[in-house]
C-alpha cells in the first residue's frame, strides 16, 4: 500500500475508506490460504512430536533386550556396615563369609619442641620401599607458619598441628613405622616430648588361618574380587551372590518402556481426538484439530494395542489399566501398568522364562517384535512419519508460493484502484474548474 492518501477533494467521497473496503473483499482467499497455512504447519509439527514419542518408545523396547540387564552380576554386602564395607572389583567366589577386623591401621606422629626462629626442618620418612627425605625452609617463621608451609606443600609427607606451642607430625600414610613410618630432625625443632608408632590393619577371614595385614584400611587380600574397607574393630559376615541377571534392572527398563508407551498413546489419542475448528478466524482456530481422525495414525494405535494384547507380558508384571478398572480413562485409553508383585512371582519362577518373554541380545523375544512394528514408522528418510512430514514441507512450500502470487495480484489490485480514483479526482476537479470559470462568464456578461 503506498504511503498518506489525501482523497476524495474533488468528489467528497472517502475514496480511503472504499479502497480499502474493496481490498479487504478481494484479500478474502488470501487470508482463507493463510489460515490453510497454519493448519499445515500444526499438523506437521504434532507428526514430529509423534514420531519423537515413537522413537522413544522404539528406543524403551530395545532396551529390553539390552546386556545391561541380562550380563550376570553379582551383589556383595556386608552384614555390618559400622565395621566394614564391601565391594566387588572383579568376579568373586559366591557365599558367605566371616571377616574379624582385629585392628585398625593408623600413621606415625611426633610432637617436638618448637625453636622460635625456626630454621631447616627434614623429615626422613618411609613410602613402603627405600628411604626418602623432604626438607623444608622455616627459617624465620613462627608455629603457625611453619604449619601452613608444611600443610599447603604437595608433596609433603607428613600433616603438622600446633599443639600447645609443639609442632606435632602424622603421617600422612598409615601403615607400619618400619615400612611408612617416619622421623623429623633440624635446627627448627627441639626435644622429641611425644612419639606413637602406626600400625597396619590386621584381619582374619573365619576357616582361613592366615592373618592378613594392610598397610591402609583398605584391604583385598584374603577374598579375591572383594575390596574391604574398615571402619572399626568387629565382625561382619560378608555376602557375595552368584552371578545373575538383575531383576532391579529388569524392572526398572519395563517401568521405562510402559512410560514410553502411555506418552506415546496420549499423545497420539489427542491428536486423533481433537475437533476442527469450523470456519476458523483465528489462528488458534486454524491450528485445532490437525490430525482429527487420521486414518494413518488410527491404524499406528490400533497396531500397538494389537501387539500389546497379543505379547501376554500380562505374566512379568505389564498389564492393560482395564484389569480392575474398566471405565477409567486410563483403561479406555488402553494405557499399561506395571504390577511388581506379578513380575517378582515370575522372576522368583524362571528368571531365563522372563528372559525369553521380552528378548535379549542372543535371542528374539517382545522387544524386537515390538521395534520392527515401530520401525517403518520411525525409519529416518522413508519411515511413515517423515514422509509425511516432508509432504507437509511441499505442501507448505507450495502455499507459500501461492500466497507470494496473490500478494502480487493484490497489490496491483490496489494500485489500479488507486490510478483510477486518482484519474476521477483529477478529472471531477477539473470539470468543477471549469464549471466555475463559465459561471462568472455568464455573471460577467449579465452585467
Amino acid at each position: 500500500m503506498a504511503g498518506i492518501q489525501i482523497g476524495g477533494i474533488a468528489s467528497g467521497m472517502d475514496t480511503e475508506s472504499i479502497i480499502t473496503q474493496l481490498m479487504s473483499i478481494e484479500s478474502a482467499p488470501r487470508t482463507r490460504t493463510a489460515r490453510q497455512q497454519v493448519t499445515v504447519q500444526a499438523r506437521q509439527d504434532a507428526l514430529r512430536q509423534i514420531d519423537t514419542k515413537l522413537t522413544n518408545l522404539k528406543l524403551a523396547a530395545g532396551d529390553l533386550r539390552s546386556a545391561s540387564i541380562w550380563t550376570p552380576t553379582q551383589a556383595i554386602s556386608s552384614g555390618d556396615e559400622s565395621v566394614l564395607t564391601a565391594r566387588q572389583v572383579t568376579g568373586a567366589a559366591p557365599g558367605g563369609y566371616t571377616v574379624n577386623v582385629a585392628s585398625l591401621a593408623s600413621a606415625d606422629s611426633r610432637t617436638y619442641q618448637w625453636n622460635a626462629g625456626g630454621g631447616n626442618l627434614t623429615v626422613d620418612y618411609k613410602a613402603g620401599a627405600g628411604p626418602l627425605s623432604k626438607t623444608f625452609d622455616l627459617t624465620g617463621q613462627t608455629l603457625d607458619d611453619a604449619v601452613s608451609t608444611i600443610n599447603s606443600d604437595g608433596a609433603s609427607p607428613v600433616w603438622a598441628v600446633n599443639v600447645g606451642g609443639k609442632l606435632s607430625l602424622s603421617r600422612r600414610e598409615t601403615g607400619d613405622h618400619a615400612t611408612w613410618g617416619f622421623d623429623a630432625s633440624g635446627p627448627a625443632v627441639g626435644a622429641l616430648t611425644g612419639s606413637r608408632d602406626g600400625a597396619n590393619a590386621a584381619y582374619t577371614i573365619a576357616g582361613d588361618a592366615t592373618t592378613y595385614s594392610s598397610h591402609t584400611n583398605v584391604a583385598s587380600d584374603g577374598l579375591p574380587g572383594v575390596e574391604l574397607t574398615f571402619k572399626s574393630i568387629g565382625t561382619s559376615t560378608v555376602s557375595v551372590s552368584a552371578p545373575a541377571a538383575d531383576p532391579a534392572e529388569a524392572a526398572t527398563k519395563l517401568k521405562a518402556f510402559i512410560s514410553a508407551y502411555n506418552d506415546a498413546v496420549d499423545l497420539v489419542r489427542g491428536k486423533l481426538s481433537e475437533k476442527r475448528v469450523v470456519n476458523p478466524q483465528t489462528d488458534a482456530d486454524a491450528q485445532q484439530g490437525a490430525l482429527f481422525g487420521d486414518s494413518s495414525l488410527s491404524g499406528v494405535l490400533t497396531s500397538l494395542r494389537q501387539s500389546i494384547s497379543t505379547a501376554g507380558l500380562d505374566t512379568v508384571g505389564v498389564k492393560l489399566a482395564a484389569t480392575g478398572s474398566g471405565n477409567s480413562p486410563d483403561a479406555l485409553a488402553g494405557k499399561l501398568t506395571f504390577d511388581q508383585a506379578a513380575f517378582d512371582a515370575a522372576w522368583a519362577t524362571n528368571p531365563a522364562d522372563v528372559q525369553a518373554k521380552l528378548g535379549s541380545p542372543s535371542a528374539a523375544g517382545f522387544a524386537q517384535s515390538f521395534e520392527a512394528l515401530l520401525e517403518p514408522i520411525t525409519r529416518s528418510g522413508d519411515g511413515l512419519l517423515d514422509q509425511r512430514v516432508g509432504d507437509a514441507d511441499r505442501e507448505l512450500t507450495y502455499i507459500k508460493d501461492n500466497l507470494a502470487t496473490i500478494d502480487l495480484r493484490l497489490q496491483t489490485k490496489e494500485d489500479r484502484l488507486r490510478k483510477q480514483f486518482t484519474a476521477m479526482e483529477s478529472a471531477l476537479a477539473a470539470s468543477q474548474s471549469a464549471s466555475s470559470s463559465l459561471a462568472g462568464q455568464l455573471a460577467q456578461l449579465s452585467n
